[in-house]
């Protein structure tokens, strides 16, 4: 078992939303691939190994990625918990494994450092990431009770009226203990509307059985959207 930390960043998309003919990890701004953006902030923090998971153009990514990180493939684009289905053999190693979207670039060394130290004090299962948003974005909503105590996470598509208005949104960057997540990957379904298998499910799985989840609340939320369109690109690059 490996003490240090394992960072599994998912890569395999496309971008045809951003009108971009190449993996969406390799969608440039100032000239910088997302995914590199991704890359420094985790370098930066130290004693953390880099996993991709490559999948569309696979060779344009892994030629990319050259020495930068180790890679695994993803042929079929079935759901962010199929991706890190393929990188079980390399989360046993380790004691504890983060997982990325390559798709927000912003996401600070002083974010990832924050996580391990609230993962490490309040000995978590699972650390993550969100923020409050101003505006509407088809992320997951997190539910909290009157004491601030996460209930659940209702995906974007699976939500009603009310929950569409919850402002308190996960963006998809964790932090778990290896051997809870290697649990939970066992225990996601596919989606009854997409058939894909989501990891955002693990949230509510450890929530339900009573494992130890920790959020930890990112002030700036621009910090987290993730680059899915021209919209998105544009609203982050205003000052």
């Amino acid at each position: 078992m490996n003490d240090n930390y394992l960072a599994i960043i998912l890569a395999a998309g496309k971008g045809s939303r951003l009108k971009f003919k190449g993996p969406k990890a390799l969608f440039k701004i100032n000239n910088i691939p997302l995914i590199q953006y991704l890359y420094n902030s985790i370098t930066d923090v130290g004693s953390i190994d880099l996993l991709t998971v490559v999948g569309y153009r696979k060779n344009t990514l892994i030629n990319y990625i050259n020495n930068k990180s180790s890679y695994v493939v993803q042929d079929l684009q079935l759901g962010t918990a199929h991706a890190v289905n393929q990188c079980t053999e390399h989360i046993k190693k380790y004691k504890n494994t983060f997982i990325f979207v390559a798709d927000a670039p912003l996401i600070s060394e002083s974010f990832i450092s924050n996580m391990m130290r609230l993962h490490e004090e309040q000995k978590s299962d699972c650390t993550f990431l969100y923020s409050k948003f101003p505006i509407n974005l088809p992320y997951g909503r997190l539910i909290f009770d009157n004491h601030n105590r996460l209930l659940r996470l209702v995906e974007f598509h699976h939500a009603n009226k009310q929950e569409i208005k919850v402002n308190t949104y996960f963006t998809s960057q964790y932090l778990f203990k290896s051997s809870t997540l290697l649990e939970v990957l066992k225990k996601i379904n596919p989606d009854v509307k997409t058939g894909e298998f989501n990891l955002t499910d693990s949230l509510n799985l450890l929530i339900n059985q009573g494992y130890k989840v920790s959020p930890l609340f990112i002030k700036n939320y621009k910090k987290l959207i993730g680059i899915n369109s021209i919209e998105d690109f544009n609203y982050i690059m205003k000052k």
